[in-house]
């Protein structure tokens, strides 16, 4: 977690300095913006408001991964997902990032996508029907450099001409050349643009301004002891997780066992059967060759007699 220092001077009279926790780190993140209380969620409401460009009636945590870091001080990749619902009714599932690390855009773009893929797939649906993906990626760092702030990219091979994929899309958004962009857009009024530069600066160094004064009154109130609170609170919630998941794992497995032991009796009751059938059929075949023995021994005897018979002129 980035500690920033914060001095608010009145006339020549300057105050006490504070600890404000930055949002790039994933607990203060998740502590603003996915507790279970109104502020959270209109916090939340805000900001998905403002990455998305849309007003928005409610947006709501899905899902969110448990952090607690032993080190709370260490800054940390935030990720959940949010559903969000528009002034008009229609919905939208949106998986929020931030990214705090040098990585490698390329496979990480792709590793995302894949997983968008992969999470529509249906046992028999056919390939045709999956949706295709779009990721809006803003980032503080020069992706493609010498390009302009926002690029649209799509999947394309390149053999005698071009081919285009309806597959994924990216929109990114390059930070480092979007205030130029505002500069040079100056009399047109993008006010998207400016909302969202606003709220990047401000995750990045949070400081007293509209309309994140909630936001700012809530890292201001996330003292070294709440947040060592908050780290236990998780990590309780954690542990119980994971003892409900290992109960449940055990439950699965017993289950399972039980499964097989049913399995490999009836297993044994069907060898034992095949057996006593193989037995059953071999006395028959036995009964079948004594049968047949004695048929050829009563056709021998008439055979014989008939001879004595044909001697002595009786037949």
């Amino acid at each position: 977690m980035h500690i920033q220092k914060t001095t608010n001077i009145i006339g020549n009279n300057e105050s006490p300095k504070t600890e404000i926790a930055s949002l790039l780190a994933d607990c203060a993140f998740k502590y603003v913006y996915t507790r279970d209380n109104p502020k959270s969620r209109e916090n939340l409401r805000q900001l998905m408001s403002t990455l998305i460009g849309k007003k928005l009636k409610k947006a709501e945590p899905l899902a969110t991964e448990i952090f607690a870091s032993a080190q709370p001080n260490t800054e940390k990749t935030s990720r959940f997902d949010v559903r969000v619902v528009m002034d008009d009714g229609d919905e939208a599932d949106v998986e929020v990032q931030l990214w705090t690390e040098k990585d490698d855009y390329a496979k990480r773009l792709s590793y995302y996508g894949a997983k968008l893929y992969a999470s529509q797939a249906i046992k028999g649906a056919k390939y045709k029907e999956l949706n295709k993906c779009y990721q809006i990626i803003i980032s503080q760092d020069c992706i493609f450099p010498h390009t302009s702030w926002l690029l649209n990219l799509d999947i394309s091979a390149q053999e005698n001409r071009m081919f285009k994929f309806d597959t994924m899309h990216w929109c990114i958004i390059q930070l480092n050349y979007l205030e130029q962009a505002i500069r040079e857009d100056a009399g047109h009024g993008n006010k998207y643009l400016q909302n969202l530069l606003e709220l990047c600066k401000f995750i990045a160094e949070p400081t007293r301004v509209e309309p994140f004064e909630d936001v700012y009154e809530d890292l201001m109130a996330f003292s070294a002891e709440q947040i060592e609170a908050y780290r236990k609170e998780m990590e309780e919630r954690r542990r119980l997780d994971a003892i409900s998941t290992r109960k449940y794992t055990e439950e699965l497995i017993k289950q399972q066992e039980e499964e097989i032991a049913e399995q490999k009796q009836a297993i044994e009751a069907n060898r034992q059967e095949l057996a006593a059938n193989k037995q059953e059929l071999a006395a028959n075949k036995q009964e079948l060759e004594a049968v047949k023995a004695q048929a050829d021994k009563n056709a021998k005897e008439r055979d014989a007699y008939a001879e004595i018979l044909r001697q002595h002129g009786l037949l």
